[in-house]
């Protein structure tokens, strides 16, 4: 059994005038990360591995996670293949994902979050801002992820 948790980044602020991949949190998203945290807290999932797009707001997202859910000797990986809005790229980084690890957390953008919940459930949902994604996969191998379940936690869920 494989465990994806993949999560979209929190809200980011369109007030400073810098590159998309630099672009930080809003209030918003930094309020919104704090309160997903709690959620996913409650589910007790166990991570083995995180890893987090190059980007600055995905980066600050997972940095709230990391804090808030204390997961400071879990190993941490940046990739600019996450830094993807169609989805390919990543899956493509998940299907090469040691499979000694079964439980592993992935900070993306969307449209690759919404895409890759369509891929692997057959069914398209918009993912929020923050939204979290938990996939179960009944295989072995990374490789051979294709059709799973998967739970989704919204912000606006919880507010």
């Amino acid at each position: 059994m494989k465990r994806l948790i993949l999560i979209r980044h929190a809200k980011s602020s369109w007030e400073y005038n810098v590159n998309d991949i630099e672009r930080p949190l809003s209030k918003r998203g930094i309020d919104d990360a704090n309160l997903m945290t709690k959620i996913f807290k409650d589910l007790s999932i166990n991570v083995q591995y995180i890893y987090s797009s190059n980007s600055k707001r995905t980066l600050q997202t997972s940095e709230i996670f990391i804090r808030n859910l204390k997961l400071h000797k879990i190993p941490f990986s940046k990739s600019n293949q996450l830094y993807d809005f169609s989805g390919l790229k990543v899956e493509s980084f998940i299907k090469k994902l040691d499979s000694n690890l079964n439980s592993v957390m992935i900070f993306s953008h969307n449209n690759s979050c919404s895409n890759l919940l369509e891929k692997f459930t057959g069914n398209y949902k918009h993912v929020p801002t923050c939204g979290i994604l938990i996939f179960d996969f009944d295989v072995y191998l990374w490789s051979e992820i294709y059709k799973g379940k998967c739970n989704s936690y919204f912000p606006k869920q919880f507010k």
